[in-house]
């Protein structure tokens, strides 16, 4: 059974209390804005998404294998950044301080479209195509599966893929992720030869041995495989405000 999250009790208890004020306003116990306490601790959800992020990252495997990547690997830094977004904006909604949060909007959508379009672009001649996970999930680690190269783009959503149990096919294998304000995962064999570039922003990227983050981070890597190997990955990553890991 998998360990329970740490999102599931903290959105449990923020449900449970809209509902319990709601429910003494609708009596008459106490007078209470719904519509204005939405407006201002709608972050809180930011925050939680956060805290699960960086949960998932500090906690060892529920298998007792490997090992917690840790706050600083794609998922904890994408955690942070979130953690942080949400702090500022409730403490600026109950007029703590001001911050002028637009230019973060104005910049963040045009970047979303050009990160999407630069994957679809750079991907366009995959066998595999395009998989999207918009607010949802992708799992590729059944049995048998087949590998092929293509695009993974997560937007707010998470993709898995368990290379350990895929057919890879001879030859050179691309893929393409790209994940915003989502989480792309990709477990690799001990002797597959493996080139990873991967670019950060306000997001993390961890390669095997090579992790980055931050405001604006990017890493390559490059391991060989077994000897006489016939099979290579190449993966392109791009991240915002998200974060891609390749174990």
């Amino acid at each position: 059974m998998r360990q329970a999250r740490i999102h599931s009790i903290l959105l449990g208890l923020l449900i449970l209390a809209l509902g319990v004020v709601w429910l003494l306003r609708n009596l008459g116990v106490v007078e209470a804005d719904i519509g204005g306490l939405i407006a201002t601790y709608w972050p809180a959800l930011l925050i939680i998404w956060g805290l699960d992020a960086i949960f998932s990252a500090v906690s060892p495997p529920s298998n007792g294998g490997g090992r917690s990547q840790g706050v600083f690997s794609a998922s904890g830094v994408f955690g942070l950044v979130l953690v942080v977004l949400g702090v500022v904006i409730i403490g600026r909604n109950l007029g703590l301080y001001y911050v002028d949060l637009s230019i973060i909007w104005r910049v963040l959508w045009p970047a979303v479209i050009i990160l999407i379009g630069w994957s679809l672009i750079r991907g366009s001649s995959g066998a595999g195509g395009t998989h999207w996970a918009v607010m949802s999930g992708i799992e590729c680690k059944a049995p048998g599966w087949n590998l092929e190269q293509g695009n993974y783009i997560a937007f707010m959503g998470g993709v898995e893929l368990d290379l350990t149990t895929a057919n890879i096919p001879d030859g050179t294998t691309t893929l393409n992720l790209t994940a915003i304000m989502g989480g792309i995962e990709v477990k690799v064999p001990a002797d597959l030869a493996v080139e990873c570039q991967g670019t950060a922003i306000l997001g993390g990227v961890h390669c095997l041995d090579e992790e980055g983050g931050g405001i604006v981070a990017s890493r390559a890597f490059s391991r060989p495989g077994a000897e006489g190997a016939s099979k290579k990955l190449i993966i392109h990553a791009w991240t915002l405000m998200g974060g891609v890991d390749v174990k």
